[in-house]
């Protein structure tokens, strides 16, 4: 941040922009106000052309610009869920929580309970574009793309087993929060294209502890969304980490099962090939043959896969 106590806007949240004020930079480098609170960019049609090429916000304004480009960003998605095109429903989840991971703090992260919102929706349950997202590509494998799939695996897990709406919401953001750790820790190790040293592995694992730290001081009601951070990597039989737990959340616990299958299928990873669905399952089963994961849960989450 400058002295000005100015920083640049994100220009993909500029058309959502209604009570926070832009300015833009003359050139005697003041800045001069652009924009006034409590009207949108398309409400002062302004020509495209004419658009300086950086406008700026109040730093002290920036969760509040966040929190008003979530609520944009969640109406589109429900426009494009009502649609019935996964592509758009997908790409919009993308930029907005890039957006949201961009600032993983209290005042942000919450901006997704709204998000979830949007996918227990009746129009989204209708066009089953739940499972469809997962039908949809990208080339570019992420924290954010995986942390997605993640939701959609979980959604369409608690909608076979009729969970309940509020805790199906609880599974719902703490699949899309459960890596935000890894926000905050070495990218160049977190984006590695091989395997990694015993150092770096370490480095890695801070995510569920860093994730964890950074939830709990959320304003969640419910303490599972922060303990699926700090768990989904532990496992029944106490092999897993961070503290080798053997007792572990319930929630936590379909999401772990959902984070290795959804890792291990995804075609998007740089270092390997994609396992095929089957071969996954079969790999996991060996896993709950082991003690690791639990087979009611195992067995819920396999069928659902095929909504049998």
């Amino acid at each position: 941040m400058n002295k000005s106590g100015m920083i640049p806007a994100r220009k993909s949240q500029l058309k959502f922009y209604r009570d926070i004020a832009l300015y833009s930079k003359g050139d005697d480098n003041k800045f001069v106000l652009y924009k006034p609170a409590g009207v949108t960019m398309k409400e002062m049609r302004v020509e495209e052309d004419r658009v300086p090429g950086d406008l700026y916000i109040k730093a002290e304004e920036k969760i509040k610009g966040l929190q008003e480009a979530q609520k944009g960003f969640n109406l589109e998605l429900a426009s494009n869920i009502r649609s019935g095109e996964p592509a758009e429903v997908k790409e919009t989840l993308v930029t907005l929580i890039e957006e949201t991971l961009a600032e993983p703090r209290s005042g942000s992260l919450e901006g997704v309970s709204g998000t979830i919102d949007v996918m227990m929706s009746d129009y989204a349950q209708e066009t089953d574009i739940i499972k469809q997202l997962l039908s949809v590509s990208s080339t570019d494998y992420s924290t954010t793309l995986h942390s997605i799939n993640v939701m959609a695996f979980a959604l369409a897990f608690a909608l076979y087993v009729n969970m309940p709406r509020s805790k199906t919401k609880v599974l719902g953001i703490s699949a899309l929060l459960h890596d935000v750790g890894k926000t905050k820790i070495n990218q160049e190790v977190l984006q590695a294209p091989r395997k990694l040293t015993d150092e770096e592995f370490i480095e890695i694992k801070r995510h569920t502890t860093v994730g964890y730290d950074t939830l709990r001081y959320c304003k969640f009601a419910d303490k599972n969304i922060s303990l699926a951070a700090l768990e989904h990597h532990e496992k029944l039989d106490g092999s897993g980490y961070p503290n080798g737990n053997n007792r572990i959340s319930e929630i936590a616990q379909i999401i772990g099962i959902i984070d290795c299958y959804e890792a291990l299928t995804n075609n998007d990873r740089p270092y390997r090939s994609a396992m095929v669905p089957r071969e996954t399952l079969e790999l996991l089963v060996g896993d709950v043959k082991a003690g690791k994961f639990n087979k009611d849960i195992f067995q819920q989450f396999a069928y659902s896969l095929v909504g049998k």
